[in-house]
C-alpha cells in the first residue's frame, strides 16, 4: 500500500497541504477493508507508530479513523475547501474492526516531529471562516 498518512494531531493544527493530504489518503484503509471483505492482517503494536507498519496498526481500529475522517472532514469545510465526504458506508459491516484509539502524548511528540520535518516550505494556513 501506499504512503497514507494518519496524524493524531488536532486537524486545526495542520497547515493545509497536509490537512487536505489526510482527508484523501484516511479512507485508503476503510476502502482496503472493504475491497478485500475483511480479510486483511493486523498488527501486534499497541502503540502509534510511523513508516512501516502504521496502515496495518490501524486496520483495527474503524472507530478511532471513522472519528478522525469526521474532524479532517469538518476542518476542510470550515477552512473553505470543496471537499466530497468519501468514508465508504460498507466499512461499518466488519465489526471485529470497530476498535478506538486513545491517543498518548508520546503519540503526539512523535506526530508532531514527524510534521515539522515534513513541513513544506511555504506551508498555507488558510483560517476559519467567520459565521
Amino acid at each position: 500500500m501506499i504512503m497514507t498518512r494518519i496524524n493524531v494531531i488536532s486537524p486545526a493544527e495542520l497547515c493545509d497541504q497536509h490537512l487536505l493530504a489526510e482527508h484523501r489518503e484516511l479512507t485508503r484503509i476503510p476502502n482496503d477493508i472493504v475491497k478485500r471483505k475483511g480479510n486483511v492482517v493486523l498488527s501486534r503494536e499497541t502503540a502509534y507508530l510511523l513508516g512501516a507498519g502504521h496502515v496495518t496498526f490501524f486496520r483495527n481500529k474503524l472507530k478511532f479513523l471513522k472519528d478522525r475522517y469526521e474532524l479532517l472532514h469538518q476542518e476542510c469545510l470550515d477552512r473553505g475547501f470543496k471537499v466530497i465526504y468519501k468514508w465508504p458506508d460498507e466499512a461499518s459491516e466488519y465489526v471485529d474492526l470497530w476498535q478506538d484509539y486513545v491517543v498518548t502524548q508520546a503519540d503526539i511528540l512523535l506526530n508532531q516531529k514527524r510534521i515539522h520535518e515534513r513541513m513544506p516550505e511555504n506551508p498555507r494556513f488558510t483560517l476559519h471562516r467567520q459565521a
